[in-house]
């Protein structure tokens, strides 16, 4: 299991969580415009469908299928948590997880 899919199913409920107006205004002190909505809804569900054909290749479907949904569950709690006790952390992990993930593949493939 490489950790940039699940840096993305993280990044994917980020930004899925910031598209609804509750949190947005909690972390972002404002209201999103519905452009802005819409363009991190599908940034979400691009980031979770990227993380799924990512397990998908690295496992094999029936592998990778299995080990995305632990993804998604481990990302979803762990997000979940750090959105309660610390919202804006959880809101930089999302965006600083996946950078930090394609370093660590290429500083270990290297």
């Amino acid at each position: 299991m490489s950790l940039f899919p699940f840096a993305l199913t993280y990044t994917g409920w980020a930004a899925l969580c910031l598209s609804m107006s509750r949190h947005a205004r909690e972390l972002l002190q404002r209201e999103p415009t519905p452009l802005q909505r819409q363009l991190l809804r599908a940034a979400g569900w691009i980031a979770l469908t990227v993380s799924l054909l990512m397990a998908a290749a690295q496992a094999g479907w029936p592998i990778g299928t299995v080990e995305w949904f632990g993804m998604l569950t481990a990302s979803a709690v762990s997000f979940v948590l750090l959105l309660t006790y610390s919202p804006r952390v959880a809101a930089g992990l999302g965006l600083g997880l996946p950078i930090c993930a394609l370093v660590s593949h290429f500083l270990v493939s290297a």
